[in-house]
């Protein structure tokens, strides 16, 4: 099977076995190609109102588009990074081309719903400087099917891991986004390695993936990572 291409929150993540259902997940660094030397050409901003009228109207007209207005209005912006791609021609010209693809603006968003254990999930949206967007937001397609913004909860994702196999107090669960089913998965993951290797934390464990709508498991398999 390919890859799901998900979104996973190794990095920020609240990845205590045991205490399953408080998942903060989703990659929120930076996406653009600039070092220490061209920071000054970043300026970071988390409000909507900090970008011209027309971007800011045509980004929440795709984002409704893409997600249908309910679910769009329950997007937070996070941050939003702009990159001044002009100044960086003239003063790094080198980097210009690999950030040109990526536009303007990077613009970090996030929605809750612990009511299902989701404490956030954060995803990016890369904007030109015309507010057209340069790659689809890393989210369901719940305009065509709003039945997509119904999710079963972390606890019942869980559940459905114990009756694979994954022993309830040592399994840790995790949250993203599947560009093979356009859909947001939970991710499973137990804690007792099936493979050790020699440094401490690391070594080979079993996962599986759960469509977080249906609750229907999408894949089984095992992943060499450090906890």
């Amino acid at each position: 099977m390919r890859a799901l291409g998900l979104i996973l929150a190794l990095c920020g993540a609240e990845y205590a076995y045991g205490k399953a259902c408080k998942v903060d997940a989703g990659f929120r660094g930076s996406r653009f190609h600039v070092y220490y030397e061209q920071r000054h050409l970043v300026t970071v901003s988390h409000r909507w109102k900090s970008l011209p009228r027309s971007v800011k109207s045509k980004l929440k007209e795709q984002l409704e588009a893409r997600l249908g207005r309910q679910f769009a209005k329950r997007l937070q912006i996070d941050e939003i990074q702009t990159l001044d791609l002009g100044k960086l021609q003239r003063e790094f010209p080198a980097l210009y081309d690999q950030n040109r693809k990526l536009g303007t603006y990077d613009l970090l968003f996030r929605f809750s719903d612990r009511s299902i254990g989701l404490k956030y999930f954060y995803t990016k949206l890369f904007a030109n400087a015309d507010g057209s967007v340069n790659e689809q937001i890393r989210l369901p397609n719940i305009a065509a099917d709003l039945q997509m913004a119904n999710l079963i909860s972390c606890e019942a994702a869980v559940q459905k891991g114990v009756d694979e196999g994954f022993p309830r107090e040592d399994t840790s669960p995790d949250f993203g986004y599947s560009s093979e089913c356009d859909c947001f998965v939970w991710v499973l993951t137990s804690g007792k390695a099936i493979a050790q290797t020699s440094l401490v934390g690391k070594g080979t464990y079993k996962k599986i993936d759960i469509d977080a709508n249906t609750g229907r498991v999408l894949r089984r398999y095992t992943e060499t990572i450090i906890i």
